[in-house]
């Protein structure tokens, strides 16, 4: 996990791993996948995480402790 964030009732999670293929990175909102991405190398995929979160952040989205962070990811 690279980062959890939380507005109101909701959470939103990018999760990083790697693939055959490169790194995939996924948004995920409440534990359900919403978004994938795949990325050649970690300095990509890193800045393209980085960009979200920031842009979440700037609509009130707050950090998640990863104490807090026990939710099951679901890929739909």
């Amino acid at each position: 996990m690279l980062w959890k964030l939380r507005r109101a009732h909701e959470e939103v999670a990018c999760l990083a791993r790697l693939a055959p293929y490169g790194i995939e990175v996924d948004i995920a909102r409440d534990g359900t996948v919403i978004l994938t991405r795949v990325f050649e190398n970690d300095s990509e995929a890193l800045e393209w995480a980085g960009v979200k979160r920031s842009a979440r952040e700037s609509q009130g989205w707050t950090s998640v402790p990863p104490e807090e962070s026990g939710r099951t990811l679901r890929v739909s």
